[in-house]
Order: C-alpha cells, then sequence, then structure tokens
C-alpha cells in the first residue's frame, strides 16, 4: 500500500509539473504574440515589407502622444519579459525570448534615447513612399484589393507630413539633403503610380486621384519646410559611443565594443589590402592579361536586362546540380529590374529588394543601375565585354543565389511568427559576403583566376566599412573626411563613395554587419567541423543555417549546442 502511494504520489507530481509547463509555454505564446502584433501595429511599413498586411491602410503615427503610449506599452512588454528570465522555458521558447526581447529593447532605444523621428526627416519621406511602393510591387492581391491600401496610405500621407514639421528640430545638414533628393523623386514616384492605378482601376480613379494630389501636395509643402528649416551640427546624425555599444550588444548579440569592432576592421582591411595587391601584381604578370577589344552594334538595353536575369538562372541551376546547398523547386523569382529612383542617392550600384517572408507571395526583385535607353558606340561595346566576361555573375551570388534570395525564400518557411519577424543584418548580410568566397572555393568561377581579385576588393571593401561605420557614428568624423578616406582606401570613385556613405549615416551599425557576420558563420562552420568530423556536409551546413531564419549567429551556438 505505502509503494503505491508514493507512485500515485510521484504521477500526481509529474502531472502537475507538466500543467505548469505547459501553462508556462503558452502564456509566453501569447506574449510574443502581444508583442509581434504591437510592432506590426506601430509600424505598419515594416510589417508591409515583411509579408504581413493587416496593416497595410496605415503608416506610422509619430505624434507625441502616439510615441509616448508606443513607449508605454514597450515597457510594459519589458516588464513582463522580464519575469521569464530564469524559468523553464524550452530552448526554442528561450531562443525567442531573446530575440523578442531584442526587439523591444532596440525599439525603446530609438523612440525613446535616439528620438530619430525629432531628428531624421529622410524617415517620414521613406515611410509616405514605401507605404505605397511595398504594396504596389507586391502580389499579396489583386491590384484592386491593394488599391484600396494604396489610397488608404495617401489619405494618411498628409498627417504623416504634419507630424514631422511639428516634430523635427535641427535636423543633421545630411539628413535634410537626403530628405530633399528623395522627396523629389518621391513626387514623381507618386504620380507615376497615380496615373497608372487610375487606367487600370477606372473604378476609383477620382478616389485615386484626390488621395494622391493631396499626399503630392503635402511632400511639395514638406520640401519648402526643410528649404528653410535651421540646420544642426554638421556631425549631429552621429549616435555615439554608448549608442552605438547599446546596438551591437542588443541588436547583434556581440560580446565586445565599438574600440574593439574597429581594430578588428583595421586589421581585416590591413591584411586584405595586402593580399589585394599581392593578387594584381600576381595577374598583371600573366600573359594575355589585356582584354580584345569587342565591337558590336546590336546591343540594347533588353538585351542587358535579359542577360542578368539569365545569369540569375544559370546561378541557380548551377547550385541545383552541385553538392553546395538544397535550392527548392518551388522557390519564388528573382527579377532584375532598374533601381528606382527615389532609392538612387542610397544605392550606389545594386541592392536585393526581398519578398516578404510572411507573404504568399515569394517575388524578390534584383537592383541594377539605370541603363540608358539608346546605348552609343561606346557604351555598346563596354557592356558587350561585360557580358563576354559575365561580369554579372559575381554579383548575383551575393543577391540572389545562394545569397540574400536564397536566404529569404528559406527563411520564409519556418511556421514560427517571432523567427519570420527577426531579421538581423549579422546574419542577412554576412550570409551573402560568405557566399562569395565560398562558391569560388566550390568551382563557380571555373579557372578564372580575376574572380579571386573581386572576392578580395569585396572583402577589403567591407572591412572599411567597419572603420567608416565606427568613424561616422562614434569618433563622429566630418562626412567628407571618411569620404576621402574611403576613396583612397579601396580605390574607388567619389561619387559612388558618397552614395555609399549616405546609406551609412542613416544606417548605423548595418555596414560593419557583412565582414563581422562573415566571420560569424565562418567560426560556426569550423566549430561544426571539428565536433563532426568526417561526417561533416558543407550541404547540410548551409541547408541548416538557413532553415534557422535570419537569428544573430551568436543564437546558433545555443541552439546547436556548439562550444565557442
Amino acid at each position: 500500500m505505502k509503494k503505491l502511494t508514493v507512485i500515485i504520489i510521484a504521477m500526481v507530481y509529474v502531472t502537475a509539473t507538466s500543467q505548469a509547463q505547459s501553462r508556462l509555454e503558452s502564456n509566453f505564446a501569447g506574449l510574443a504574440g502581444d508583442i509581434l502584433e504591437n510592432l506590426q501595429s506601430f509600424f505598419p511599413v515594416r510589417a508591409t515589407e515583411k509579408g504581413s498586411h493587416n496593416y497595410d491602410y496605415k503608416l506610422t503615427d509619430y505624434s507625441d502622444k502616439s510615441i509616448k503610449d508606443e513607449i508605454s506599452r514597450l515597457r510594459g512588454y519589458e516588464k513582463r519579459l522580464r519575469k521569464y528570465q530564469g524559468t523553464s522555458l524550452s530552448q526554442e521558447s528561450r531562443i525567442k525570448y531573446r530575440l523578442l526581447k531584442s526587439e523591444v529593447d532596440i525599439a525603446l532605444h530609438d523612440l525613446h534615447r535616439l528620438k530619430l523621428h525629432k531628428r531624421n526627416p529622410y524617415l517620414y519621406v521613406k515611410e509616405a513612399i514605401d507605404g505605397v511602393y511595398l504594396i504596389l510591387t507586391s502580389r499579396y492581391a489583386p491590384l484592386e484589393e491593394r488599391a484600396q491600401n494604396i489610397v488608404a496610405r495617401m489619405k494618411a500621407t498628409p498627417d504623416l507630413f504634419r507630424q514631422a514639421r511639428t516634430n523635427l528640430k535641427s535636423p543633421a545638414p545630411i539628413y535634410t539633403r537626403l530628405a530633399l533628393e528623395t522627396l523629389a523623386e518621391g513626387v514623381e514616384f507618386l504620380k507615376t503610380a497615380r496615373d497608372e492605378l487610375m487606367q487600370q482601376i477606372p473604378e476609383l480613379a477620382t478616389e485615386i486621384q484626390i488621395a494622391a494630389e493631396k499626399a503630392i501636395a503635402s511632400m511639395t509643402e514638406f520640401h519648402r519646410f526643410l528649404d528653410g528649416i535651421e540646420p544642426g551640427g554638421e556631425n549631429s546624425f552621429a549616435m555615439g559611443k554608448d549608442d552605438f555599444d547599446y546596438k551591437l550588444k542588443h541588436q547583434y548579440f556581440l560580446n565586445y565594443d565599438s574600440d574593439s569592432l574597429l581594430r578588428i576592421g583595421e586589421a581585416m582591411l590591413y591584411e586584405a589590402d595586402s593580399m589585394y595587391r599581392e593578387y594584381l601584381a600576381y595577374l598583371d604578370s600573366m600573359p594575355g592579361k589585356n582584354d580584345s577589344v569587342y565591337v558590336i552594334g546590336c546591343i540594347e538595353k533588353k538585351d542587358l536586362l535579359n542577360y542578368y536575369n539569365w545569369e540569375v538562372e544559370q546561378t541557380r541551376v548551377f547550385l541545383e546540380a552541385g553538392n553546395i546547398v538544397t535550392v527548392p523547386d518551388d522557390i519564388g523569382d528573382c527579377i532584375v529590374v532598374e533601381t528606382p529612383p527615389f532609392l538612387q542617392n542610397v544605392i550606389s550600384s545594386i541592392a536585393y529588394h526581398p519578398p516578404g517572408v510572411f507573404s504568399p507571395d515569394q517575388t524578390g526583385y534584383f537592383y541594377v543601375r539605370p541603363i540608358a535607353d539608346s546605348l552609343d558606340q561606346g557604351q555598346r561595346e563596354a557592356y558587350y565585354r561585360y557580358i563576354h566576361r559575365r561580369g554579372f555573375k559575381g554579383a548575383v551570388v551575393h543577391e540572389a543565389y545562394p545569397g540574400h534570395h536564397l536566404q529569404f525564400q528559406i527563411a520564409s518557411r519556418t511556421e514560427d511568427s517571432v523567427r519570420k519577424w527577426a531579421e538581423n543584418m549579422l546574419m542577412v548580410e554576412g550570409w551573402a559576403l560568405y557566399c562569395e568566397q565560398m562558391m569560388y572555393e566550390n568551382g563557380f568561377y571555373e579557372s578564372d583566376p580575376r574572380r579571386y581579385l573581386n572576392i578580395l576588393r569585396g572583402i577589403r571593401f567591407r572591412a572599411a566599412r567597419i572603420i567608416a561605420d565606427v568613424r561616422l557614428h562614434v569618433q563622429k568624423t566630418d562626412i567628407d573626411e571618411v569620404i576621402a578616406w574611403m576613396v583612397e582606401a579601396v580605390d574607388a570613385d567619389t561619387a559612388s563613395v558618397r552614395a555609399e556613405i549616405n546609406r551609412y549615416v542613416l544606417q548605423p551599425t548595418v555596414p560593419m554587419s557583412y565582414l563581422i557576420g562573415k566571420l560569424e558563420i565562418i567560426r560556426l562552420r569550423d566549430a561544426a567541423k571539428e565536433r563532426e568530423g568526417d561526417s561533416f556536409s558543407l550541404k547540410e551546413f548551409h541547408d541548416r543555417l538557413l532553415a534557422e531564419g535570419a537569428l544573430p549567429p551568436a543564437l546558433l551556438w545555443e541552439i546547436w549546442g556548439l562550444s565557442e
């Protein structure tokens, strides 16, 4: 009887413990859902970009009351999250806990500490243009349905810019310049969108026209406002060391500060530059290094775009035939298009616009520099040589396959909403840069020795980015001084470097994510190799890495049970 009593007590204990664990997980899942819902509601354009369309009719409300209410909500989430510290959450829930805490920490930091809505006019311009552009280019629903949300956002645009005029005080001159440049292109974009929508959906033509004209008028008025605004200091865009270090720790989970980051960048730049110059000297010593001059009279703009899209498909075919990474049969298209005019002042060369990870439409867009409608003989010759050499081949690796496009496609297949929402740049940009060298090592470029020079040039450029990032935002170095230094350091032209610096000013810490992320992925790969020995498979490593989503690499050590 006594033995039976003990067994019953044990069973009751196990059942109670199991029920308590179930309640813990369920309550945490509820909190996670609340946080994600709040972030999507407060940042509706970001939600649209992610492919979540519940708030496509809204723009962010930057009024004082709205900001105060959001800060209060975020602090409430911070307090609720704290209750789960040290509890027996499952490993997956612990990972989601850290991701959610990071999202709350950074949102609070941006709104309460940095107060970008009071300092950066470009924030409002981007919100207004992206709010329309992202719905227009997505195919998640018929155009007639999407047009209703486009009209709603156009109607919300005047309020957005009224809030901007109230909030902004002495913005940094570069913020104002970028906002003015983008406003001019944004007005033309809205006019084009208005005309196309009115033509395609005549039953909504009057509503579209009225909403668009009011939105355009508010942008024109904001342009006049910025023309006369009192400027802040030249370097007032810089966040400073404390805030930069906060982001390194809370957004990227790095265990070092900006001083150490700068030293890493300087060491990598020295190493990459030395290797680049040695390899360049080697190539110069090879016979037949000069290219023949090709003359062709028939190449046109459509031929170039056709070539770009063909190269994307050829890279996909190479991956499918090799043993490098899995490419699902039903993967979305990656379409090469010209960079929209309103983005050309912050995209100096190429870029990738991903589909939203929550969206059923998984079409990605690969941005390239605008091509003249009519090419002269010199341009034809230059472009023909570029096609003959398959010059676009290396760009595809970073932006499409196996880089960003494949990465976002696989990330969209996870069922967990928290992982889908996470988009850590260390993994996003680190993976794309990692792919550049990894594909070379796996024979993608065959025997062309020039391709390795491009890889070394890319590493050197990304190392210089780390240094520029820290100099601009931590050391508060003058912008023109950083531009001049970078032009010399990477042998680049001033115009393209200036466009790069524009982006670095707007996105502190993102520039460092490329090379640092690549190094973190290599550390993970080396640790996996050491643990698995002869059974290690590069393809399985890549498949497993991508399947985790765009998480900070630091979290994968815990998920995979690896020792640093």
